[in-house]
């Protein structure tokens, strides 16, 4: 049997197949139409976060700007950018020091504190990264 004549057959069997099956039936499908929403539905959720341990706030980008035109030492703070050392080599934020969050996880396992975090429980320590975590 030609290549020709197998595609025919096939067709043919398919297309039998189908009218015998008929389009009509199978499992049905209910579409429903979504609610109407109203004011207070259509406000945006606010995207859930990471839980934070006690003690541990978020900080707002123009809380972050304040403080890093006022410079570590007025602003009383230390900025940490936790990105891969390239990413932070690449840009960062003005004042800005690199400890990477595989490094910080690493000591945490071995129950040490990295030398560049202050012992000052008055001082800011900032954290940020490339996104939600």
């Amino acid at each position: 049997m030609s290549i020709r004549n197998r595609l025919a057959a096939s067709l043919a069997t398919l297309m039998t197949v189908a009218l015998l099956a008929g389009c009509e039936t199978g499992p049905e499908v209910k579409s429903e139409a979504p609610a109407p929403q109203t004011v207070a539905a259509a406000k945006p959720a606010k995207p859930a976060g990471p839980v934070l341990p006690k003690g541990v706030t978020v900080i707002t980008v123009d809380e972050l700007k304040t403080l890093v035109d006022k410079g570590p030492e007025a602003g009383n703070y230390l900025l940490f950018d936790s990105r891969p050392a390239g990413r932070f080599h690449a840009a960062t934020i003005p004042n800005s020091l690199s400890l990477p969050d595989t490094e910080m996880v690493k000591l945490d396992q071995e129950g040490k504190a990295h030398p560049m975090l202050s012992p000052d429980k008055n001082k800011l320590h900032i954290f940020w990264c490339g996104g939600p975590t």
